[in-house]
C-alpha cells in the first residue's frame, strides 16, 4: 500500500457523469467538519466539494496511482493506494479515525463488498456513518431489456463494464445489514438527464423508477 500525503486544490464540477462531477446525494448525507474516507475517490471530485463548502477533512482510498496524485493535489489529506479487490487487508485493523465513510459508487466493483465494508467499519469512530450508494439492476429499463433477452454491458451506467456485483434495493439493504451496521435511511434517487424528474421515488415504485439508491448506516457500538 502506497500513501500519498499533501493538501491543495479546487472544488470539482457537479454537472455530466462521474468523471467530472461528484454525487451529490452521498455529498448532501455528509455533515459540515467531519472527518472523512472516500472509498473510490478517484481524482478527488467529492473530497474538494466537502473541503471547500462543507469544510471536511477527507482521505481518500483509489486504486490508480495518477488519479490519486490528482486528489492529493485537490486537498486530500492523505491518499492510499490500493486495490480493494486484493488489498483490502492493507487496511488499518482498528483506528476508530472518520466520522464518515463515503462509499459512493464503489462496492458494485468489487469482489467481496462485505469484507470490504467490515473491515472499513473498524476505521469509524462510535457513531459514526457509511454512506453508500449502488445502482439498482432492477431498474425499470433493466427490465424491459432482461424481458427480451438482452443483457448488454456498457461504457457507464447500470451494466456498466466493470460492475461485478448486481443489486436491487432489497439486496443492497441486505448486504450492508449483514456487515453489522445499522441502517438507518434508504433513499432511492436519480441524479443525472430527465431522470431527475421521476420524483417523489419513495412514493411512486421507488424499485421500479430509481436508477440508484442511497443507504446510509450507523456503527453500532459494543
Amino acid at each position: 500500500m502506497h500513501q500519498i500525503e499533501t493538501p491543495g486544490g479546487e472544488m470539482s464540477a457537479t454537472t455530466t457523469d462521474y468523471s467530472d462531477s461528484f454525487n451529490q446525494f452521498v455529498y448532501d448525507e455528509i455533515p459540515l467538519n467531519s472527518h472523512c474516507l472516500d472509498v473510490g475517490c478517484s481524482t478527488g471530485n467529492l473530497g474538494a466539494a466537502l473541503k471547500t463548502s462543507k469544510s471536511c477533512s477527507v482521505n481518500g482510498i483509489e486504486s490508480n496511482l495518477e488519479a490519486a496524485a490528482i486528489a492529493r493535489n485537490r486537498g486530500y489529506d492523505q491518499v492510499f493506494v490500493l486495490d480493494l479487490n486484493c488489498e483490502f487487508t492493507a487496511l488499518p485493523s482498528s483506528d476508530q479515525e472518520y466520522d464518515v465513510i463515503a462509499c459512493a459508487d464503489i462496492l458494485e466493483h468489487l469482489v467481496t463488498p462485505e469484507q470490504v465494508l467490515r473491515r472499513l467499519c473498524r476505521l469509524l469512530r462510535p457513531g459514526g456513518v457509511v454512506v453508500t450508494s449502488l445502482p439498482n439492476v432492477a431498474f425499470a429499463l433493466t427490465r424491459l431489456h432482461l424481458l427480451f433477452g438482452n443483457w448488454e454491458y456498457q461504457k457507464y451506467g447500470i451494466l456498466d463494464q466493470t460492475h461485478l456485483r448486481f443489486y436491487t434495493i432489497k439486496s443492497g439493504c441486505q448486504m450492508i445489514a449483514s456487515t453489522g451496521l445499522e441502517i438507518t435511511a434508504v433513499k432511492p434517487y436519480n441524479q443525472f438527464g430527465a431522470l431527475r424528474y421521476l420524483s417523489p421515488l419513495d412514493k411512486w415504485f421507488p424499485s421500479l423508477l430509481a436508477y440508484q439508491f442511497l443507504v446510509v448506516a450507523k456503527r453500532v457500538d459494543d
